[in-house]
């Protein structure tokens, strides 16, 4: 919900400053299956339903859609706001890679945020859907789920640098898609920032 309404005000806040919705028709992205892919298959992971079906395979497939999502960055890294995603991108995938295929989080984290069930099943199994109890047994704890942000209440969630830092990438291409530079012709270079004219 909370990324929800970031995004929504960045697209409020360009709208406002000169954006214009019709500018969107212009905007094109390479290979987007790879990202619709890895969303759907995150959507299948983060479900109850999912982590039953998918089992021991749940890590491997969640590094997949991970993969996935790097290379659909990766080929649009000229678009703005891309390049901030895909560092916040990297941070997680790093810190996901070396525990396994699951994000280290901190069940106090979760229970500040109103996630306490879902804290009891990590706290007893140790594994929930995608993420791993942190504790020192866990690396890289420092880029885990453990921020919280306290103004939020049960809107927020449990937040790694890494996500915060892609949240302000997703800001800005949200931003970016429409002002009138902001079109994108991925793999082009003619591509502009937004706000700039030829």
């Amino acid at each position: 919900m909370f990324v929800l309404v970031v995004l929504a005000c960045a697209l409020c806040l360009s709208l406002a400053t000169g954006g214009r919705l019709r500018y969107i028709e212009n905007f094109h992205l390479k290979a987007l299956f790879l990202g619709v892919g890895a969303f759907v298959v995150q959507l299948l992971i983060f479900t109850s339903r999912g982590e039953s079906l998918l089992g021991a395979l749940l890590p491997g497939i969640y590094v997949l859609s991970l993969l996935m999502l790097l290379a659909f960055l990766l080929l649009n890294r000229r678009v703005f706001g891309v390049p901030i995603l895909l560092v916040g991108l990297m941070l997680n995938v790093i810190v996901i890679g070396v525990n396994h295929g699951r994000m280290p989080a901190d069940s106090q984290a979760l229970i500040a945020t109103g996630q306490s069930s879902h804290a009891e099943q990590l706290v007893r199994d140790g594994t929930a859907a995608n993420v791993v109890l942190m504790s020192d047994q866990t690396h890289l704890n420092f880029l885990g789920d453990y921020i919280v942000l306290p103004f939020l209440g049960d809107m927020g969630s449990a937040y790694s640098v890494g996500d915060l830092v892609a949240l302000v990438g997703e800001v800005a291409l949200v931003y970016g898609m429409v002002r009138a530079g902001g079109t994108a012709h991925a793999g082009s270079t003619e591509d502009k920032l937004p706000g700039t004219r030829s």
